[in-house]
């Protein structure tokens, strides 16, 4: 578990670190010229792939100007990551952590390249994750991420 842990934590953080993420005092508010969009808050939503049942997922999400970090977990628990990327005035791109317990179909961690654009309903989507290490069980494929506040 704790190596897990660290797998998401070391993913956001080098994400965050690699995007050059910048800061704004201003309100965010998406379309508005050096503004960015504000993704913070708690997002909930689903996680689906054409081969594993639809989960309920919960994002938990900070933003400090346009650098987006956060952690969503799957309402079964066995299913949980990260996510870390850019936010621009309409915008998110970043990569998405994703962990599987043992019980989730098999111990797993790996990731992918996600973006969205904003709006009341933001959808991410990924045809395929990459295993970090070795992954018991298959990847969820294609996966289809759309969340709402």
């Amino acid at each position: 578990m704790v190596l897990s842990r660290t797998f998401a934590l070391g993913a956001v953080l080098l994400v965050c670190a690699s995007s050059a993420c910048g800061s704004s005092t201003a309100s965010p508010t998406p379309g508005a010229t050096g503004i960015f969009a504000d993704f913070s808050g708690t997002w909930t939503g689903t996680f689906e792939s054409a081969n594993f049942p639809t989960r309920t997922i919960t994002f938990t999400v900070v933003q400090t100007g346009n650098c987006v970090d956060g952690a969503w977990i799957s309402s079964t628990a066995d299913w949980h990551g990260a996510i870390s990327g850019v936010a621009t005035a309409d915008s998110f791109s970043g990569f998405l952590s994703f962990e599987r317990s043992a019980s989730g179909g098999g111990q797993c961690n790996a990731t992918a390249s996600v973006s969205t654009f904003v709006g009341p309903t933001l959808h991410f989507t990924a045809d395929s994750l990459t295993a970090v290490g070795s992954c018991a069980g298959d990847l969820p494929r294609p996966v289809t991420i759309t969340l709402h506040r």
